[in-house]
């Protein structure tokens, strides 16, 4: 799952274009001719805006025998420590993010349903 990257000149996501170069992985923008480093700015959270967005592994899984789910690799989600808290703190436990869980910091309706749900039990399940 990609990082959601726009132009920081016009707002621009899909017309963009990366090379690598010394100092990183450098963006440009086709439409404006803007240039930026991609990680000169930390990530910021898609709900709150925050920058204290860390990585954490979810599994990739896929029917291998019938109703056998088989994990088949791992993929990087990126997790707010303040919107993803509870979610942030199942993968310090050693688990991985389950492929369900939509995070907060990419997506700003998951958490907005999620406190829909405050009063309710938070089920986590893999």
């Amino acid at each position: 799952m990609g990082r959601h990257i726009v132009c920081p000149g016009c707002g621009e996501a899909e017309e963009l274009m990366g090379s690598q170069s010394p100092e990183g992985i450098r963006i440009r923008c086709e439409k404006c001719e803007t240039e930026w480093l991609r990680d000169a700015e930390p990530e910021r959270c898609a709900t709150c805006g925050g920058t204290e967005v860390v990585q954490r592994q979810r599994a990739l899984t896929q029917f291998s025998r019938g109703s056998q789910l088989s994990i088949v690799g791992f993929t990087a989600v990126p997790l707010c420590r303040v919107c993803d808290a509870e979610m942030l703190a199942w993968a310090h436990a050693g688990r991985a993010v389950p492929f369900n869980y939509r995070p907060a910091a990419l997506d700003p309706e998951a958490a907005k349903e999620r406190e829909k749900q405050d009063g309710d039990d938070v089920i986590i399940t893999p």
